[in-house]
């Protein structure tokens, strides 16, 4: 049966192929899509996600004091690069919740995202402050970018350092620390770094090497560079 459906599968192929070349803009179509699947969302996920978002909403209208709901929405938002909403949900959140390790990285991811990096980095200390070991230590992940952006370099470097205290295995982290001490002209550090993401690319699962596959090349290139 396998074999069959194999051969339907040619047929098929051809089929469409044969359809396809007597109508060019389908053609090109096609090609774009196949070209750009990894940027468009998948429209099962989309219609889903659309689906929650509607649902979010009509428990915060139903409940203005669910905190749980505005921070799921915020996350969406955030998923979806519209940081401006994002922040005004996170804020509502905050007006209940000062302290809340989660509320207070997501309005430092948000503000981030706006660009405000120095505004940033305020929730960003305090999300770390209330759970020092939150998400792995992204809290000093983002908060090492946008120092880094602020051209304060040493202290990029001790926000990256932080970082990797709590999640050893970042790739990315070791490949930042690098770029921030080439930036404050350490370039025998900054090898060091690499060295060590390379290493540590070495030592890691499977399913890290997959999700850090682009970070290992960065610093792969960058070797190359300092």
């Amino acid at each position: 049966m396998n074999r069959g459906f194999g051969y339907f599968g040619y047929y098929a192929l051809f089929l469409f192929a044969t359809y396809a070349f007597r109508y060019p803009p389908l053609l090109v179509g096609v090609v774009v899509f196949f070209l750009l699947r990894r940027f468009i969302p998948d429209p099962f996920i989309l219609m889903r996600t659309l689906g929650r978002m509607g649902g979010l909403k009509r428990a915060i209208e139903s409940n203005p004091a669910n905190v749980t709901a505005r921070r799921d929405l915020a996350i969406i938002y955030l998923q979806q690069r519209r940081p401006s909403a994002a922040l005004e949900k996170i804020e509502e959140g905050l007006k209940r919740f000062p302290a809340d390790a989660e509320l207070l990285f997501l309005k430092g991811a948000a503000l981030h995202a706006k660009g405000e990096f120095e505004q940033a980095t305020g929730p960003l200390v305090r999300a770390v402050q209330a759970d020092p070991r939150m998400r792995f230590g992204e809290p000093y992940l983002l908060a090492g970018d946008c120092l880094f952006a602020l051209g304060r370099f040493d202290e990029s470097i001790d926000a990256y350092d932080r970082l990797l205290s709590v999640n050893s295995s970042s790739i990315e982290g070791r490949v930042k620390k690098a770029r921030a001490h080439a930036k404050a002209n350490e370039g025998e550090a900054a090898k060091r770094d690499l060295d060590e993401a390379l290493s540590t690319w070495r030592q890691i699962p499977s399913f890290q090497k997959r999700t850090q596959f682009t970070w290992w090349l960065r610093a792969q290139i960058s070797r190359w560079f300092v």
